[in-house]
């Protein structure tokens, strides 16, 4: 492809202030805020140790939107401080945008004058044979109205998918990208995806840890984009605690209970779903059991005048979702709500 670069690439770190997670002891940082920083400094080793000295950033490095965390702002300003020695470009994403159309203001300006970061402020820039398109109301046209070697950018394409296995009808597809395009690198949806065929791939590097029980079980990882071989590969991101979730049946209880207190004793989440009429009273004290066996839910006080997160609050306290849990679980499904509502901003 004649590429002119080799580089790490990442997307959708998502720092925010986790008030509801629990603090480690080791650091004084949300579970999720502390397993992110554990996974980002790990990328910049690998840097190190593989003779890699630029890092491209693909979006959503902050959460909050019109919300900065000082918690979460500190790790993004002491990440780039902290590893001086390496080149950052970085493109905004949705969350790190405030407004819509021309009226937005990026929370990332913050690192605008780190000298080892370069954050593309314009509609799009091209670096050697690599075109960078951030988070803009005009980046779907732009992406089908231009060509290069590789793509980066941030948005959702209708062959990908969410954790969740929903695809979401957007404004753009891969045709609209085959013939222009060899390689495609994107942020945006957080289930680390290809889409490979003979005229073009799409790598979707997705989030650096399991952000919520919606990832469970799913390997994340980073990207290399290696110039030499013409060939982009993946490495698997360490050191964040994980999400598990298994399904208890009368025949595999001794299984499940033995490989749940091993992943928790490592300190990772873990959640027993309850399938069939399994007695779990020696096992309650200790690990966290969802009742799935088949219960009538009907009229069980919702109603239509309930707003959508109270509907969904009790719909969960239904289904026996733990109480300490339910606004993770809430927060999620609200998120592919957002996610379907927001594709009408990349509406050019």
């Amino acid at each position: 492809m004649g590429w002119l670069m080799k580089f790490v690439f990442t997307a959708d770190w998502h720092l925010s202030r986790y008030g509801q997670d629990k603090v480690e002891d080791t650091t004084n940082l949300p579970d999720r805020l502390h397993s992110t920083k554990n996974a980002i400094y790990f990328m910049t080793d690998y840097c190190r140790e593989n003779d890699i000295d630029t890092m491209v950033i693909g979006g959503d490095l902050l959460h909050g939107k019109s919300v900065i965390y000082a918690v979460a702002q500190n790790i993004l300003l002491d990440f780039f401080r902290d590893n001086q020695d390496l080149n950052f470009i970085v493109l905004d994403g949705n969350h790190d945008l405030s407004g819509k159309g021309t009226a937005v203001i990026s929370a990332l300006k913050s690192i605008d004058n780190e000298p080892n970061v370069n954050r593309i402020q314009g509609l799009f820039t091209k670096i050697e044979d690599v075109l960078l398109v951030p988070y803009s109301h005009k980046m779907i046209e732009i992406i089908k109205n231009s060509t290069a070697p590789v793509l980066v950018s941030h948005f959702g394409l209708n062959e990908g998918v969410l954790n969740s296995g929903i695809s979401i009808v957007s404004d753009i597809g891969i045709s609209s990208l085959v013939n222009k395009y060899k390689a495609v690198l994107l942020g945006h949806y957080h289930k680390p995806q290809e889409i490979i065929r003979d005229d073009i791939e799409v790598y979707y590097v997705g989030s650096p840890i399991q952000l919520d029980r919606g990832e469970k079980h799913e390997e994340k990882r980073f990207l290399i984009v290696d110039t030499t071989k013409q060939v982009i590969s993946s490495v698997l991101t360490e050191g964040y605690r994980r999400y598990y979730e298994f399904e208890l049946r009368k025949d595999n209880k001794d299984e499940i209970v033995t490989q749940a207190r091993k992943l928790i004793k490592e300190g990772h989440h873990v959640n027993i779903k309850r399938l069939e009429d399994v007695d779990t009273r020696d096992i309650a004290g200790d690990l966290r059991i969802i009742d799935r066996v088949e219960k009538d839910i009907t009229d069980r006080g919702i109603s239509s005048s309930m707003t959508e997160a109270d509907k969904l609050r009790k719909f969960a306290e239904i289904r026996g979702i733990p109480e300490d849990e339910i606004e993770e679980y809430v927060n999620e499904a609200l998120s592919v709500v957002s996610a379907c509502s927001e594709k009408q901003q990349l509406i050019v």
